[in-house]
């Protein structure tokens, strides 16, 4: 329940850091496009080069555990 606090504070809008996992060979960045209960779907926006099919396949989109997700900002710091 301790975590609890940390995984709320995610919400659309925001920029995640993210580890690599499945096709992706190293971490990328992106913009929470929808929260779900326990993870986020991530609009890929910064990512390896040599990441790119991968990105290309998974339609520049990824599913992340908030747990794993570490938040670098949001929509409002770019304005």
């Amino acid at each position: 329940m301790a975590d609890e606090t940390t995984d709320s504070e995610i919400k659309i809008g925001d920029y995640v850091a993210a580890k690599k996992f499945g096709p992706l060979e190293h971490d990328f960045t992106g913009e929470v496009t929808k929260v779900y209960d326990n993870s986020v779907l991530v609009e890929i926006r910064d990512y390896d080069p040599a990441d790119k099919t991968a990105v290309g396949d998974m339609n520049n989109r990824a599913v992340v555990r908030k747990s794993a997700a570490k938040i670098t900002g949001n929509k409002a710091d770019e304005n």
